[in-house]
């Protein structure tokens, strides 16, 4: 694959539509998403002005937008700086997510609607067309992950309950460069893809059993996939010469 990833923008229901707020927070998210940014590194307002074309206010309410989903840090005093892959705190994340996404699917199974088990399954088809006809590009890849979170999405919506579905897109928010590491570094796309698909099944036949077990397992692959993940992205760093993590700051 590429060494000029371009990144997955999803976007934010709260980033408004129309916007110069919004504009920000999709040209930003899409950068950091990228890559275009080192691990660590302080973001000037000046530069990203300039980079994007707003002004500092819709600039910084986009920046308070990405802090919220985890993608960057305010630090009082210093601004913004990108957030740095934090094993550690990923691997807390997927503790986290594999119980709640198992939940998701038991609650799916008992509460979803035949119109919400459609949404599901052309989710599923839309990935499994995408798999089909996949080649390898980096684009391509992008929309595999953007697919891959969305079918965790209508699920969750099929349980028809807000907390949930917020709790859901909070997590997979806070994870979204994880995954992409992942989908990126192992090429891990064939097996998400027959992971989705048993727990897609299994949610259509509303097998609870089944369905609660597929999600969680799902997420334990995630979870072994991580150790070759910082492997990878440890070496990719080393390669170009970049930080592992944001460097101290002096005391003043």
């Amino acid at each position: 694959m590429s060494e000029n990833i371009v990144g997955p923008g999803a976007r934010s229901p709260h980033a408004g539509g129309g916007t110069l707020r919004h504009h920000a927070y999709e040209s930003l998210k899409g950068m950091i998403l990228s890559s275009a940014f080192h691990p660590g590194e302080r973001l000037s307002e000046v530069r990203l002005s300039q980079m994007i074309g707003v002004s500092r206010t819709p600039l910084r309410e986009a920046l308070m937008l990405l802090e919220a989903e985890g993608l960057v840090i305010g630090r009082p005093n210093s601004g913004y700086c990108v957030v740095h892959f934090d094993p550690e705190a990923i691997r807390a994340l997927l503790v986290a997510r594999e119980g709640l996404d198992g939940y998701v699917a038991e609650v799916a199974c008992r509460t979803a609607t035949d119109e919400d088990l459609a949404r599901v399954t052309a989710v599923m088809a839309e990935i499994d067309e995408l798999d089909r006809r996949r080649d390898g590009r980096t684009l391509e890849t992008a929309r595999e992950l953007e697919l891959g979170l969305r079918i965790h999405e209508v699920i969750a919506a099929a349980t028809r309950n807000p907390a949930l579905q917020d709790m859901t897109r909070r997590l997979y928010e806070r994870l979204r460069v994880a995954l992409w590491l992942e989908v990126l570094l192992l090429d891990s796309w064939d097996d998400a893809v027959r992971q989705h698909r048993a727990i897609v099944e299994a949610v259509v036949a509303r097998d609870v059993p089944r369905a609660v077990e597929a999600a969680r397992a799902h997420v334990r692959d995630s979870l072994s996939n991580m150790a070759g993940v910082e492997r990878l992205y440890r070496e990719r760093r080393q390669r170009f010469k970049l930080p592992l993590r944001p460097p101290e700051r002096a005391k003043p």
